[in-house]
């Protein structure tokens, strides 16, 4: 008759590979927890590149199209042509607040959804500095780090991109700045560039 307190012979074999797995996981935790800021780094990085990019085209796309529409409007005589087709400045300066002049006075974003600054940036700010000076948009990081210094590098290179303006550049970013001004034009100057669109 078998002994009830008696374990079968396989009982302790499963055993073997549980502790491993605990094993592994507790050198993958120190390992995390002694390099965790890379691994943090590389996240935020990310998550700033995409955001960053990701608004700067909406934007920029939805000037251009108010653009777009006025002209339209003017070529088929259903409006007057005034000087500028491009949103004029808002008084607060912030993109939120600008509207689609001079063919309507209602928000520019109408029932699109701007989205939010991206975590730790002040939000989106445009200027029109007519044809000469140039119209942009630009953002800035509410401090500086190596997650805003790597995302916006890479934010950087997903445009033609330079330190200082030149007449084929579409962003103006400088990761060496205090600032880190991230500076996208929506039409270049063809004179001087106003101040606001420069790092």
């Amino acid at each position: 008759m078998n002994d009830p307190q008696k374990f079968h012979p396989s009982a302790g074999i499963a055993i073997g590979p549980i502790l491993f797995v605990i094993a592994l996981l507790a050198v993958l935790a120190a390992a995390m927890s002694s390099g965790g800021g890379d691994f943090q780094v590389a996240s935020g990085a990310d998550r700033i590149t995409a955001d960053v990019v990701a608004q700067a085209n909406m934007i920029r796309n939805t000037i251009n199209n108010c653009n777009m529409d006025y002209t339209l409007k003017v070529s088929m005589n259903a409006v007057a042509a005034t000087s500028d087709p491009y949103p004029a400045t808002p008084g607060s300066g912030f993109v939120t607040d600008l509207v689609c002049t001079p063919t309507d006075a209602a928000s520019l974003w109408g029932s699109i959804l701007l989205p939010r600054p991206t975590q730790g940036f002040a939000p989106w700010s445009y200027i029109n500095a007519g044809a000469t000076g140039g119209r942009c948009i630009w953002t800035t990081p509410t401090a500086s780090s190596q997650p805003v210094v790597a995302g916006l590098t890479r934010a950087a290179t997903k445009f033609n991109s330079s330190i200082a303006y030149s007449a084929t550049t579409e962003v103006i970013y400088n990761p060496a700045s205090a600032s880190q001004k991230f500076i996208v034009w929506i039409t270049p100057p063809t004179g001087t560039a106003d101040s606001h669109c420069l790092p």
